[in-house]
């Protein structure tokens, strides 16, 4: 994805009139990062388009019309959340990475190519049922298959990228990656499906994941054991392994700090997440129609800050870069909150962005140092769900205050008035600033037990 090369600021030196300018693969890290790298570009612009398409097929296709759609539509979301769980964490311990990422490629692969092969059957000749239900098990079998998939690249981008700072580097490749697909993505969709169909725009997702799996596949990976620690090497069996890695969780005071920070966060943006909408229509005063370019806005924001963090890491390190971007986070959340313009809220949204992505970067180094390489699978299975679970958790709390008893709020304070969205806003500000203290004070050095 030739985005992510495009923003990175070249590095030229000035020798007798001639210029050096780095090459892709020199931008890329390393030459096996760049694999990994290629195939997740593809991808992740393969699955922003796979999750537009069929949001906007069952939406205005399947159930259009019908008083159901919007739980039809919801139930996507559902299936999708119904796979996450922390028992994938072992057997990516216990498998070849490399041949775990193949393997859920082929897997997703085949099943997107088979609800394409579906999708040509007349939506008229089968049930709506059956269409939903073989929509809501593939996406099921996607994200179940991300479970062993993501921890497996993630591991395996700490074999192949070695030193925090180059880590760092890689990491704000990925997140910048993922945000530009969430950017171009949903366009491509919408064009996909007007011009040659649903069918198309779906097999365009299993392309992707056949690209993705070729990427993987000349990685030059060197196969190391993956040895046991001793204290608990006479436990086997799924239940015994996800507990020996919990417990090496729950004693490693690096990795309970930082878990206990990013889930106070979470709460703050998740609250931003689930009730932007209605602060962009209220309190910015803008359509409905212009909030895509709220979304923009933070996607922008989310690749300059993940092309930005690179750099920032070889200033201050990525524990300073972590409690600091906690910090300016807080701040930018309680700022946007008091914006009352539309442009200057798509200003103060776009700077928003970027400590967190900055944030998110930075957090990934530290995992990597913190975790020894033989749990990486099941430490990941424990950080990544929990947050996901306090993002959710803050996004249910919220809506139910904003509907409930904070609907009729309001109140002035030095000439802004607030209502229940800007009210949560603030307080969201302040849960991601504390989180920064809570990172500044207690998170210890990574080799701290």
């Amino acid at each position: 994805m030739a985005l992510a090369c495009k923003s990175l600021t070249e590095r030229c030196t000035n020798n007798n009139h001639k210029v050096n300018v780095p090459s892709l693969r020199q931008m890329l890290v390393n030459q096996d990062y760049a694999k990994l790298w290629y195939g997740q570009a593809v991808s992740a612009i393969g699955d922003t388009v796979f999750g537009t398409t069929l949001v906007l097929w069952v939406s205005q296709v399947l159930a259009r019309g019908l008083p159901w759609a919007p739980a039809a539509v919801s139930g996507i979301l559902v299936a999708a959340g119904a796979a996450v769980g922390p028992v994938a964490g072992v057997f990516v311990d216990r498998w070849n990475r490399k041949s775990t990422m193949m393997r859920t490629e082929v897997i997703r692969a085949a099943m997107v190519a088979g609800l394409t092969g579906l999708s040509f059957v007349p939506v008229r000749d089968l049930p709506i049922g059956l269409w939903l239900a073989a929509v809501y098990l593939v996406v099921f079998v996607l994200n179940a298959s991300g479970q062993f998939f993501n921890p497996a690249r993630f591991a395996t981008t700490g074999d192949v990228v070695p030193g925090e700072e180059d880590r760092v580097r890689a990491a704000g490749l990925a997140e910048a990656t993922a945000s530009a697909a969430g950017i171009i993505g949903p366009p491509i969709a919408a064009v996909l499906l007007v011009t040659v169909g649903f069918q198309w725009a779906l097999a365009a997702n299993a392309a992707s994941y056949a690209v993705s799996y070729l990427a993987i596949r000349f990685l030059r990976l060197t196969s190391e054991p993956q040895p046991a620690a001793p204290a608990e090497a006479a436990e086997t069996g799924l239940r015994a392994e996800f507990s020996v890695g919990l417990r090496l969780f729950a004693r490693n005071r690096f990795l309970v700090t930082l878990l206990t920070v990013t889930m106070i966060c979470q709460c703050g943006t998740g609250a931003i997440t689930v009730l932007n909408v209605f602060f962009v229509t209220r309190d910015l005063h803008a359509s409905s129609r212009l909030f895509g370019l709220a979304e923009t806005a933070m996607g922008v924001g989310f690749v300059i800050g993940a092309l930005a963090a690179g750099r920032m890491v070889r200033w201050v390190g990525a524990r300073a870069l972590t409690w600091s971007g906690l910090l300016a986070t807080g701040v930018l959340a309680a700022g946007y909150a008091l914006q009352r313009s539309f442009p200057a809220g798509l200003i103060m949204l776009a700077i928003y962005a970027m400590p967190i992505a900055i944030l998110n970067t930075a957090v990934a180094p530290l995992l990597l140092d913190a975790a020894p390489r033989e749990y990486l699978g099941r430490v990941m299975a424990v950080f990544t769900p929990v947050n996901q679970l306090a993002s959710m958790l803050s996004m249910v709390v919220c809506g139910w205050l904003t509907s409930t008893v904070l609907r009729s709020f309001r109140a002035s304070f030095a000439g802004v008035t607030l209502n229940s969205v800007s009210l949560i806003f603030i307080v969201a500000g302040g849960l991601i600033f504390v989180s920064g203290i809570r990172a500044f004070t207690a998170l210890p050095g990574p080799n701290v037990p």
